[in-house]
C-alpha cells in the first residue's frame, strides 16, 4: 500500500488537523470573497470610496471585486483586507479525501 506522504510527523498533524478543521466549517465559510469584502465593509461603515483611500486600490476595482465579476490577485487582498483591520486567512480545502486522491494517481 503506498504512502500518503513522505512529510515529518509535524506536517502529517498539521494536514490531519486542517482536514478536521475544513470538515467543521460552517456553510456559510463559503461564500465568494467579494461577499466577505462588501460585509466587513458595511459592518465598518465605511463606503468604497474611503476603502480605496486606505488601500490605494482603484474604487471600480473594490466594485468588480464585490460583485464577483473579477478575481483579485492575493497582493490586492491582502491590502483590502488589510485595510479592513482584518488578515487574510487563506486556507486549502480539498474536494475529496486525500487517500482517495492517492488512490486516483495511482496506474491501474
Amino acid at each position: 500500500m503506498p504512502r500518503l506522504s513522505r512529510g515529518s510527523v509535524v506536517q502529517l498533524q498539521a494536514i490531519n488537523e486542517l482536514i478536521r478543521f475544513v470538515a467543521r466549517a460552517p456553510k456559510a465559510a463559503a461564500h465568494p470573497t467579494g461577499f466577505y469584502l462588501r460585509a466587513l465593509r458595511g459592518k465598518l461603515r465605511m463606503s468604497q470610496a474611503q476603502l480605496a483611500r486606505r488601500s490605494a486600490i482603484d474604487q471600480g476595482q473594490i466594485a468588480r471585486i464585490e460583485l464577483g465579476q473579477v478575481e483579485a490577485e492575493l497582493k490586492t487582498l491582502r491590502k483590502l483586507f488589510g485595510s479592513l483591520f482584518c488578515d487574510l486567512l487563506i486556507i486549502p480545502k480539498p474536494r475529496q479525501h486525500l487517500g482517495d486522491a492517492l488512490a486516483d494517481r495511482e496506474p491501474k
